[in-house]
């Protein structure tokens, strides 16, 4: 949590694009819950998009709600565990739910804790995210498509509203670079391993081989809001 605001620049303009997004809908939104708060990224345009509404905030670890607004009320805890309050008008999450077990399970209790013409809004990372990576480790997270994603918040009760996708390709010295990025951010597997030196050369030769101009590493963000019918 100390270095994720120095080193989550994509993440960042996630946030902003997704808040705009609501803006831009300009719901009315009495009782709402963000999944995954972090350091409060997306919390800060929520709050101030709508400073009147009830918020309920989630995060794995107590620490997040340290640097939370004192009007909200936080649930610590595993968010695919954990019971939601009912009669929301939104539910919104950035940078989070790809990590989740069972997505289209955690769509369907959104649903259900969500009233009818309430808000869905989640910015998660596509198929191409951090594909140098998985390529020179063998081993990362699996991503939904954007397709995907928009089926399965069909089927779990919501009309999409906005479907959304690009990618962003950050530049880094060496792969070993990549790998502190990666640690500093905690938003992927390969970065937290115990690596040894003969696995950390390997994957650079990998890395290079991949990359034979620059040492890039792609993100996919995927940005989602939808309707509950």
């Amino acid at each position: 949590m100390s270095s994720y605001d120095r080193q989550a620049g994509v993440q960042r303009d996630v946030c902003r694009r997704l808040a705009d997004e609501l803006a831009a809908l300009n719901p009315h939104v009495e009782r709402a819950v963000e999944i995954g708060v972090g350091t409060g990224m997306l919390t800060r345009h929520l709050t101030a998009l709508f400073p009147q509404a009830r918020w309920w905030l989630n995060d794995l670890t107590a620490r997040a709600c340290e640097r939370m607004p004192p009007c909200c009320t936080f649930l610590a805890g595993d968010a695919e565990a954990l019971q939601l309050p009912d009669g929301l008008d939104l539910v919104a999450s950035a940078s989070t739910v790809q990590w989740f077990d069972d997505l289209p399970y955690f769509l369907r209790r959104c649903a259900a804790a969500t009233r009818s013409g309430g808000l869905l809004a989640l910015s998660t990372f596509g198929p191409e995210n951090f594909r140098e990576v998985r390529a020179a480790a063998g081993r990362g997270l699996s991503y939904h498509s954007a397709s995907e994603l928009a089926e399965l918040a069909a089927e779990a009760g919501y009309n999409v509203l906005t479907l959304k996708e690009y990618v962003v390709s950050l530049t880094f010295g060496t792969p070993v670079d990549v790998l502190r990025h990666i640690k500093a951010t905690g938003v992927g597997g390969a970065g937290s391993s115990n690596w040894t030196k003969g696995s950390l050369q390997e994957f650079d030769a990998r890395y290079r081989a991949i990359n034979r101009e620059n040492i890039t590493l792609a993100y996919h963000p995927v940005i989602i809001v939808a309707r509950r019918r």
